[in-house]
């Protein structure tokens, strides 16, 4: 395009369409919102490296000298802002013919607040969707050509698929958060949630650590399961009503998104899980000097990231 030329008419229809899009904003529910925490960002990236605390006190015998002892570097994470928009082209005519301009332009832009509910919900459930593939995804890599790039590339920020057999520490222990055939069952749940909770709560270090999960997430094929080991105070299947002792042990929530039927993540909600506002939404809406025609248009941008993958085990998905 040669230019743009703007005019009362275009400024005023600009500011209509903020007003139509957030009348629609409000009907979208979503789910990425209760896994992620949510921050501000003001930057086109952030990165951090998490130092590792120190070992456990020596005792110093009377006469020596204190034993030496310094922070671990453990891994670089990176969290780039990424930006999405769409346009909408209104031809001269169109514009020009219509009866009311403004009814044209509600019906196409009111529908950008579902689409930005959507599209989030769309782009965040990804991480759990690519999240075991051995060759990782795209929605991993924070790399930013000519600006950052981010040694992990797809895969998470240790190397690895953030779902994975042998998760490394740094001090030669490996961990699993990810079983690749297994059914959600009460036997299964409860062998995983000991694991979370004895197996992989320790840090780099391998000191322990507290960890409890308080999320059973999984897609709507596994909800009369779930709500079968979750609900019932006696184990299902139980001859002698033995004590369930899983009734109630952590929150079930359901995402549609999920694209494994069958998959299930005993997780913490909102830890180690970065989800980045950068820019919320601006809308523009301008006429093109050449063609004359008129084009509406919406942007924001924002980012997400693992900074550690303890907080979470995911079991019955693809790994390809």
């Amino acid at each position: 395009m040669a230019g743009v030329r703007r005019s009362e008419f275009t400024e005023a229809m600009k500011q209509d369409s903020y007003g139509w899009y957030f009348e629609s904003l409000d009907e979208i529910g979503t789910v990425y919102d209760q896994l992620f925490e949510v921050q501000e960002s003001s930057a086109a990236y952030e990165q951090f490296t998490s130092a590792i605390g120190l070992g456990d006190l020596l005792e110093k015998p009377e006469g020596e000298d204190l034993i030496a002892d310094s922070p671990m570097e453990s891994y670089t994470i990176i969290c780039k802002n990424r930006t999405f928009g769409r346009q909408t082209r209104f031809t001269y005519e169109t514009v020009k013919d219509a009866q009311k301009v403004s009814d044209m332009l509600k019906a196409t832009v009111g529908t950008w607040g579902k689409s930005v509910s959507r599209t989030k919900d769309k782009w965040y459930v990804d991480f759990f969707n690519k999240g075991a593939l051995t060759a990782g995804h795209d929605i991993f890599n924070n790399t930013i050509t000519g600006v950052i790039t981010d040694p992990s590339g797809n895969l998470a920020y240790d190397g690895n698929p953030w779902f994975y057999s042998a998760h490394p520490d740094k001090v030669g222990t490996t961990y699993a958060n990810y079983s690749a055939s297994n059914p959600l069952t009460h036997t299964n749940l409860k062998t995983v949630y000991e694991t979370y909770t004895i197996t992989n709560n320790r840090d780099e270090r391998g000191q322990i650590i507290t960890l409890v999960p308080d999320t059973l997430l999984i897609n709507g094929a596994n909800l009369f399961t779930t709500k079968v080991i979750l609900a019932n105070t006696a184990i299902p299947g139980s001859m002698d009503n033995d004590m369930n002792v899983l009734a109630g042990i952590v929150n079930p929530l359901v995402w549609a998104r999920l694209t494994d039927s069958t998959g299930w993540y005993l997780m913490k909600a909102k830890q180690n899980l970065m989800a980045l506002n950068r820019e919320d939404v601006v809308i523009d809406f301008y006429q093109d000097e050449t063609s004359k025609d008129y084009y509406a248009t919406i942007m924001l941008r924002w980012g997400g990231a693992v900074t550690n993958w303890r907080q979470i085990y995911a079991n019955d998905i693809a790994s390809s």
